[in-house]
């Protein structure tokens, strides 16, 4: 894959790794049958995937993927420009506990 990673800016960057912390992870995960977008959110020290696929383009072209995140906790997903995903970041990433009904 081709990630985007953004990072906290206490990272050392003279130790970065595979492992090294980070807020966000967007991009192109293409290996073998597997032709997805990750969306990845870090939360507390875990990694939390996006509920469901957002499909990739996997030909030989090159092509734009912008994740947006609205302060509303909406997002979308793009691939050139062109919606493959949105939704509601509470609704689509399991972070937060099920609310329990007493």
């Amino acid at each position: 894959g081709g990630y985007l990673k953004l990072m906290p800016s206490t990272i050392d960057q003279a130790d970065f790794h595979g492992e090294t912390e980070y807020n966000l992870m967007f991009g192109p995960d293409i290996c073998g049958a597997t032709k997805r977008s990750h969306a990845i959110i870090n939360y507390k020290g875990e990694n939390y995937l996006r509920s469901s696929d957002a499909r990739c383009e996997s030909d030989e072209l090159t092509h734009v993927f912008t994740w947006v995140i609205h302060p509303d906790q909406t997002y979308e997903i793009k691939i050139d420009d062109k919606s493959v995903a949105d939704g509601n970041i509470k609704e689509d990433w399991d972070i937060l506990p099920p609310k329990q009904i007493n």
